[in-house]
């Protein structure tokens, strides 16, 4: 806030902007029922809004403020004036959704799930209640394909903090097995450019529908360092042989993504 405010005041003749980076998961609620749209709404606000409404609005979320109470960090009312309106832009980070409800009784949460998750009272689960998965799972255990899940997020940001603008930071996927196969095999990576591409058709629906997407950035342009997993997770477009002096290699992703911004338009249409 007070970087923000410093250069509106000496820096503005730059034109530059200045924003903040969060990540999101969408949560759809688990069944029909008032109970878990309420956990839904929840969990978005304990992930999303955390960060989001203190920049917007000034405020903690209502939620948090409700089932956190005084654990919540006080502000000054010069505080609050200076972190309300400090962005020109939000950055997105999306990958996956998951099903959110209540917490059941007698649920009891496991270790390191206090207090974040027993705060919100809520579950989330990777099926429906019919044991229906809410999409492929891609290599990462906790990354499911929901490609109507980045839609849903991008319109209840946009309804929330009245259509700001938006970059999409982050977006993508590993594909199942990737490094465990030979390098031909995983040059051919249906599984990500079905990813993308119904990503993409998702977030072109949202961007029809009134948000406001200024770019977008896939994650990522190469195979890296994947926090806690290491090397032993790919997200790249293009290969790294780890074990040649890490020469480079394009996937057919690579290629799919240079003709979506070269056309400004792609398709793809394969089973996972």
């Amino acid at each position: 806030a007070y970087t923000h405010a410093l250069y509106k005041e000496k820096y503005s003749s730059q034109n530059g902007a200045l924003g903040i980076v969060l990540d999101i998961s969408w949560a759809e609620p688990y069944t029909n029922s008032s109970a878990d749209f309420i956990a839904a709404e929840t969990n978005m606000e304990f992930q999303f809004s955390w960060f989001a409404d203190p920049l917007f609005f000034g405020v903690w979320p209502q939620s948090m403020i409700q089932r956190v109470g005084d654990r919540l960090p006080p502000w000054s009312q010069m505080e609050h004036g200076l972190l309300k309106g400090t962005l020109d832009f939000l950055g997105f980070n999306h990958y996956s959704s998951r099903y959110v409800g209540a917490r059941p009784s007698g649920h009891h949460y496991k270790e390191g799930e206090n207090n974040w998750y027993s705060d919100q009272a809520t579950v989330s689960y990777t099926a429906d209640p019919n044991g229906n998965p809410i999409g492929p799972l891609a290599d990462s255990n906790w990354l499911y394909v929901v490609p109507w899940g980045f839609g849903k997020a991008l319109k209840w940001v946009s309804h929330r903090y009245n259509r700001p603008i938006i970059y999409i930071t982050e977006n993508g996927v590993d594909c199942p097995n990737e490094s465990a196969l030979p390098m031909s095999q995983a040059l051919n990576d249906t599984f990500r450019v079905q990813y993308l591409s119904d990503y993409f058709a998702s977030m072109e629906q949202a961007i029809a529908d009134g948000v406001d997407v200024r770019g977008y950035f896939v994650w990522s342009l190469i195979d890296n360092f994947e926090w806690a997993d290491g090397y032993t997770k790919r997200f790249g477009i293009h290969y790294v042989d780890y074990s040649n002096g890490l020469t480079r290699y394009p996937k057919l992703s690579a290629t799919w993504y240079k003709e979506l911004i070269a056309n400004r338009t792609a398709s793809f249409s394969s089973d996972y």
